[in-house]
This record gives structure tokens, C-alpha cells and sequence, in this order.
């Protein structure tokens, strides 16, 4: 035994080194279970204790209180924040604008329609406005954005290029315009709009009335109108809408005064196309009527003519007498062949007899063998006899040219001072025919200027292009540069490209003439109205 410990000594003291801490505590852990005064007599010595106070937190430093911000703070800011970046922008717009003659028919919208309107605006938010009052007022802000990008689209567009094809159209559209405004003036009436502003691009010929409720009116011409003096007359038709629709209760009125109504559905059957139907249908062409019979009251013949061509069709002559629809509802625009009919009896009323005669026989001699008005009417076109037509027509304007206009303060058309072509003008016209047909320049009333230009190419269609010439160099346009050929010492011509680009260099004139014209030349997106 002695010999087995002396042998494995080493061993066993390893063991009992680590066996002993082991098995020591599992001995103490089977104490506390077995002894359950142990913890009461911990408790015992913990209540003996002396209690100590516990030292008392610090207090936290204090953070000053943050007011949570409203939402109508931050909605009022950025609507403030619009408003001033837009007034600025507007009143740039309206600097350019008040410096430069070819933009100064904006200056009415910019200075009175915009600015005006943000000028509302702004007071309305200086205050403490509520919730819904911002979120309206940011909805004009927008709308007011909106009127702004357009007229700097036409400012942009009147400022390129040195033509002065838009200007000839204004003054057009001004002396067409002038008797009207005048008679408005002169008498009180509430117009909307008073000022039209030609603008081009590809669109057909009309006009935007109360265009944004503003005192502006797009005068909208096709490109190349300016090409063809059989189109200047219908700047009198698209002015004689805007006048329609902007004198104050004047559209209801005349409904009213003449029984006729807004809107004509289409007929289910032939069986609903009476006498009274046939009258009722002249109420949704109301104000093609009015705008065609100011037209021919404004210009006489020479609109008559610009009409005649510009409906013509020989290839399809029932076509001038197809009444069109809209949907359900009949189609605004009268046949071509009645219209001319209506303007060829205004013509009476003037006094041109024998151009009235003349104008009307040369249609049907176009367009022969047409003795029936045609309607759509269940797939088929249903014939109608132009007598009933042509007589409900007449009596329509005789009302127009012979009446009183409650609406116009009693005055009759043909009365309205400076309006009508009676026969001082038209001796007027026949004068300035034979300057213009020689390619003179001509001076007068710019209306008597461009319809004795249509009778002279009426007479002389050969001449066409040199009296549209001549007719355009007569309109005195407002703040347009007509400069006369001056003569001053031959240049010699550069040698070199060299000596080219230098004698440009000493020509500023020369290179921004270039510029202007290369942005004129610039494709033209036109705005999209509204």
C-alpha cells in the first residue's frame, strides 16, 4: 500500500487539487437547501443594519421648452415663398415689357391681371390666415404661374425676328376693334376683354375670349396667314367673337330677344324637323351669325370675297350645304353656302346691290346644281329645301341690320360711328385701289387699306403678292422700325475669310442681327390654352 502511494503520489495530489474545490461546493449548496433558517437570519442581520440615506439624485438640467410647430406654418411659408419668387418674375416680365414697343399690349396683363391679382394675394396672407385660405390661395398661386409662362411664350414669340407680320395684325385687329370699343366707352358698356394680341403657330384661325380673365384676347393665326390677302379679313370675324362674348349679359340677351335657343339636339326622326325646329336651328348658330355679319358690316364686299374663297369648293359643291352635328347636338358652325347667303344680304343692307348680286351669282356658278340644305339624319342625308332655309335666314338678319340693340344701348348697327361700310367708305377703298394696284403706299384707316387691297386683287388677281406688298408696307405698325434705305459709302469686299471674320467683328449690329434671326428661326412651341 505505502508502495502503491509512494508510486502514484504525483497523481493522486492532481487529483484531490481538483476534485476538493468541486466537491466543497456542492457540500455548500446542500447546506442552504437543507437549512431554511439561513435566509431568514440574512434578513435578520440585514434588519440589524444600520439603515443608511441613500444620497439624492442630481435634478437633470433644465431643457428649455420647444413649442411644437403648426402645419399651417410651414404651408403659410412656402406660400409665401411662391408669392415672392412669382411677383418678381412677373414684374421683370412686366420691365421688359413697359421697355420694349413690341410687348407693350402685354403691359394691361402683366401690370393689371397678374400683378393685381397678386397683390390680393399677398394681402391676404400677411396675416394670419386659416388653413383653407392658404390652400385656395396656393391654388390661384398656381393658376396665376400658369398665365404667366404664356405670356412670356408670347412675349418670347412677339420678341423674335424683325417682321413685322404680328404688328400689321394688331393695328388690323385694332381698327376693326376701335368703333366697338369706342360705342363701349362711350356708353357705358361692360367689356371682359378689349385688347387682342396676335400670336402664330399651328393651329386654325381663332380667337381665346376672356382668355385666363384677363383684359387680353389671343388672336390666334395659322402659319402663313400672313401669305395670303384673302385672310386678313377674318381678323373682323374673330374680333366681332370676342366682342360677343365679352360685353357683359349681351350673348343671353340676344338670345332672349330673338327666341332662339343655346343648344339644338339632333332630330330622332324627319318627323321632328318642322317649321319650328328649322328656326330653333339658327339659335346654335348664333354667334357665327353675329361674328359673320360684324365682319361684313366692318369690311363690305371685300369680306364677302375673302369668304367666298375661303369656302369654296368646286369639287364637292353639296358639301357648302352639309349641316353638321356635334355629337349629339348640332354643329355651331352654319353650311358654308347659307353663310354667304347671310353676308350677301348684309350687303344689301349697305347699300352694295350689285356687289351682292355679283358675289352670290359667282358662288352658284362654282357650285352648281345645289338646291338642297342636307342633315344627318338616321345614317342618311335628308334634304332640305334652301327657300325655308334662305327665308328663315333673311328675317335672322334683318333683326341684326335693321333693329335697335337694347343690348348696345339702342344704337343700330349701321349707325354705330365710324363702323359701317357705307358708301363714303367704300368711295374711300376705290381710292386707295388704284395706289395700291400701282404698288404704292398708300395712307388711310387700315380696314379701308385692307379691303380696298382685296377689291384691287379681286380685279387683278395677277397683282396679288405686289399689293399685299404694298397694303403691308402701309400699316404704320405701333413701335415698329420702318427705316429707310440709307445710302452711305460702298464697303470693299473682304479679300480673305480672315478679312471677313474681322469686318464682322467691327459690325455688332450685323452679328445680333444674326442672333435675333437664328431664334427666330427656332421652331415655336406654342402654349396650350386653357
Amino acid at each position: 500500500m505505502q508502495e502503491l502511494l509512494k508510486e502514484y503520489f504525483a497523481e493522486i495530489a492532481i487529483l484531490i487539487y481538483i476534485l476538493y474545490p468541486l466537491l466543497k461546493r456542492a457540500w455548500g449548496r446542500l447546506s442552504k437547501k437543507g437549512d431554511p433558517a439561513s435566509k431568514p437570519k440574512k434578513a435578520a442581520r440585514k434588519a440589524r443594519a444600520p439603515k443608511q440615506a441613500k444620497p439624492s439624485p442630481r435634478p437633470p438640467p433644465r431643457v428649455p421648452a420647444v413649442a411644437k410647430r403648426a402645419p399651417e406654418a410651414d404651408f403659410l411659408e412656402a406660400a409665401r415663398t411662391q408669392l415672392l419668387g412669382l411677383k418678381q418674375e412677373a414684374t421683370q416680365s412686366l420691365a421688359r415689357a413697359e421697355g420694349d414697343p413690341r410687348l407693350r399690349r402685354l403691359v394691361p396683363a402683366l401690370r393689371d391681371d397678374l400683378l393685381g391679382r397678386i397683390a390680393v394675394i399677398e394681402r391676404s396672407l400677411s396675416g394670419t390666415p386659416t388653413m383653407s385660405t392658404i390652400a385656395d390661395e396656393a391654388t390661384v398661386l398656381r393658376g396665376l404661374a400658369a398665365l404667366l409662362r404664356h405670356l412670356q411664350a408670347m412675349a418670347r414669340q412677339r420678341g423674335y425676328g424683325g417682321s413685322s407680320f404680328q404688328t400689321d395684325a394688331d393695328e388690323m385687329a385694332d381698327a376693326c376693334y376701335a368703333p366697338l370699343l369706342e360705342l363701349a366707352r362711350a356708353q357705358g358698356l361692360k367689356l371682359r376683354t378689349s385688347q387682342p394680341i396676335t400670336v402664330t403657330g399651328d393651329w386654325d384661325l381663332s380667337i381665346v375670349p376672356r382668355f385666363a380673365s384677363t383684359q387680353v384676347a389671343p388672336l390666334r393665326l395659322p402659319v402663313g396667314f400672313e401669305n395670303s390677302l384673302w385672310r386678313w379679313p377674318a381678323i373682323a370675324h374673330e374680333v366681332a367673337h370676342d366682342f360677343y362674348y365679352s360685353v357683359e349679359g349681351l350673348e343671353q340677351s340676344l338670345h332672349q330677344r330673338t327666341g332662339l335657343p343655346h343648344e339644338v339636339e339632333m332630330p330622332s326622326s324627319s318627323a321632328d324637323v318642322d317649321g319650328a325646329w328649322l328656326r330653333g336651328l339658327f339659335g346654335a348658330w348664333l354667334s357665327e351669325i353675329f361674328a359673320d355679319v360684324i365682319g361684313t358690316v366692318s369690311l363690305g364686299p371685300a369680306y364677302v370675297e375673302a369668304m367666298r374663297r375661303a369656302f369654296r369648293n368646286p369639287g364637292a359643291p353639296q358639301q357648302t350645304a352639309a349641316i353638321l352635328q356635334d355629337q349629339s347636338l348640332m354643329d355651331e358652325h352654319p353650311p358654308p353656302r347659307l353663310r354667304l347667303f347671310m353676308a350677301t344680304r348684309v350687303l344689301h343692307h349697305l347699300g352694295r346691290h350689285d356687289e351682292a348680286n355679283d358675289l352670290w351669282e359667282r358662288w352658284e356658278s362654282d357650285h352648281p346644281g345645289v338646291r338642297l340644305y342636307y342633315l344627318p339624319l338616321g345614317g342618311q342625308w335628308v334634304g332640305l329645301a334652301d327657300e325655308t332655309l334662305h327665308t328663315i335666314a333673311t328675317s335672322v338678319v334683318d333683326v341684326f341690320a335693321q333693329r335697335a340693340w337694347p343690348e348696345l344701348e339702342g344704337f343700330h348697327l349701321l349707325n354705330i360711328p365710324g363702323f359701317a361700310y357705307l358708301h363714303g367708305e367704300h368711295a374711300e377703298a376705290r381710292r386707295l385701289m388704284r395706289g395700291l394696284a400701282r404698288g404704292e403706299t398708300v395712307n388711310g384707316d387700315v380696314r379701308w387699306i385692307m379691303a380696298a387691297a382685296v377689291l384691287a386683287a379681286m380685279a387683278q388677281p395677277s397683282l396679288h403678292d405686289s399689293i399685299l406688298e404694298a397694303a403691308r408696307r402701309s400699316i404704320v405698325g405701333v413701335g415698329e422700325e420702318r427705316k429707310a434705305v440709307r445710302r452711305t459709302r460702298p464697303r470693299r469686299e473682304p479679300q480673305s475669310i480672315a478679312a471677313s471674320l474681322v469686318a464682322s467683328l467691327r459690325q455688332p449690329a450685323e452679328i445680333q442681327e444674326a442672333i435675333v434671326l437664328g431664334a427666330a428661326l427656332t421652331p415655336y412651341k406654342h402654349p396650350r390654352w386653357h
